[in-house]
């Protein structure tokens, strides 16, 4: 009988053991086969979040591995969610990077950091969550320089800098954790919490948001993040804002959340502010780009800022409950949207159209399928509904403060007014009528493995936001 304790240690070894071996196979057999060992690898892993899906909704967390690494259906929905993204990216480069001399590490990169990322997601023990932080850490800074040019180079060194920083505040908020409390386990660390250490605790979990922070792009942590998101190869994006981004946030919810009722409005207040900075930020910065690729590396900032939004009702009860609902669905919704339109723009890079709006102008005209997918994928990062950026966003993120922090709602709610300047603007001129006869040309392909990645994300945002949103946010339960 297949018990989770099984399934995780089958999507460990598959997924880590494949990724190490594929350039190895690759190179002894002389056969391009790493793009089909990857996708073989993250079938199985989607099987395998789905079948953990299946065996957590409506039971208790498993704690295995000693109580490392804790098991529930909302970690089991990020697997899914995580394992959706892998494949879809994976889907897309099998014709982008065909070229590439690297293809066998990139391919390789992907399922490490992918197992990397399940680890953060299920994290219940510090010493385990270094290890996998690490792991991630250091593959997503080759992953983004893995194309070996000046602007991949550029901003994996960028990261890599960041990245060592961000470790240092992590490493300081564990010491402190333990410190205090004299344990890894972060339920033990919980329970040790009391008035007379909480100082020392709200430092150290100052510190452990600044790490993640450096990681997602909370503001002022997210120095690198207009050079990799605005500059990187567009495919290399698509999996570090769609996808590593799931790992941090998921980090956050499992290691400070559980402070937030000891906390109180110290908590509240927190991440109120970072929240208000963060999306503020993210939408006045992207509002006045011209470039398409750095208005969603700016935009995914503000999406950080919301999903911040659900951590300031942690303190607070069934706010709680829907607050972190509503980042798990918002959590979906990103990595849905932006892996679909940054796998978009790496397809219309690669038609030589570019990525600044002159480039996409008039797009329908020529890519009626892929217009489409990002008219209504830019339409569920505003929050319309059906879609289930309407239900990530309204129904629950911002719902989980409306009663203790009204607000901070009213300022989330002006900044989504402030985002639609910036999204109706890529609307606008993806259905424009106006176009240069060297795009005449241009064709997609609709069986092009990036068109048919990028329909998929579609169709998914779509069927989640008809009905499907609620119902799985109801059995989502941190």
């Amino acid at each position: 009988m297949l018990t989770v304790e099984i399934l995780l240690d089958i999507l460990g070894l598959l997924l880590g053991g494949i990724g190490l071996a594929t350039p190895t196979i690759e190179y002894y057999l002389k056969k391009r086969i790493s793009r089909w060992l990857c996708l073989a690898a993250i079938l199985l892993a989607l099987a395998l979040s789905i079948g953990l899906l299946s065996l957590t909704l409506g039971n208790p967390p498993t704690y295995v591995y000693d109580g490392a690494l804790k098991i529930d259906a909302y970690g089991a929905f990020l697997f899914t969610i995580t394992s959706l993204g892998a494949l879809f990216v994976t889907l897309a480069s099998f014709t982008h990077t065909s070229k590439w001399t690297t293809a066998p590490s990139y391919f390789s990169l992907i399922l490490i950091i992918t197992v990397g990322v399940y680890y953060i997601i299920a994290v219940n023990d510090l010493v385990l969550l270094l290890a996998a932080w690490a792991l991630v850490s250091v593959a997503s800074y080759a992953f983004v320089g893995i194309k070996k040019d000046e602007a991949s180079l550029e901003g994996a060194a960028k990261y890599a800098l960041m990245g060592i920083v961000a470790s240092a505040f992590l490493l300081f908020g564990i010491a402190i954790l333990y410190g205090v409390t004299g344990s890894t386990d972060i339920r033990t660390i919980v329970q040790a919490a009391s008035p007379a250490n909480m100082q020392a605790i709200l430092t150290a979990i100052i510190m452990i948001v600044a790490a993640f922070g450096f990681k997602v792009g909370i503001v002022p942590f997210h120095g690198w993040l207009p050079d990799v998101y605005g500059g990187v190869n567009p495919i290399l994006v698509s999996y570090i804002a769609g996808i590593v981004k799931v790992s941090g946030i998921a980090a956050l919810l499992r290691i400070v959340y559980p402070f937030a009722p000891k906390l109180g409005v110290s908590w509240l207040f927190l991440f109120a502010a970072f929240a208000i900075v963060t999306m503020t930020f993210g939408n006045v910065a992207a509002l006045i780009q011209r470039n398409f690729q750095k208005m969603m590396g700016y935009s995914s900032l503000a999406h950080v800022g919301y999903m911040l939004v659900g951590f300031a009702a942690g303190g607070s009860g069934v706010s709680a409950t829907i607050g972190a609902q509503g980042i798990a669905l918002h959590l979906a919704t990103y990595a849905l949207a932006t892996t679909g339109i940054f796998v978009a723009l790496s397809y219309l890079a690669e038609k030589g159209l570019g990525t600044d709006l002159d480039g996409i102008a008039g797009l329908w005209r020529k890519m009626p399928i892929l217009s489409s997918c990002i008219v209504i994928l830019v339409f569920s990062l505003i929050g319309m509904p059906p879609l289930i950026g309407f239900w990530s966003k309204f129904m629950y993120l911002f719902f989980s403060v409306i009663e203790i922090a009204p607000w901070l709602a009213l300022i989330a709610v002006i900044n989504t007014g402030v985002s639609v300047g910036y999204y109706a603007q890529i609307i606008r001129y993806v259905l424009s009528t106006r176009g240069t006869d060297d795009r005449n040309e241009v064709r997609e392909n609709p069986r092009d493995p990036a068109v048919i990645a990028v329909v998929l994300t579609t169709v998914l945002t779509v069927a989640l936001g008809l009905g499907l949103a609620p119902v799985l946010a109801s059995l989502l339960i941190l």
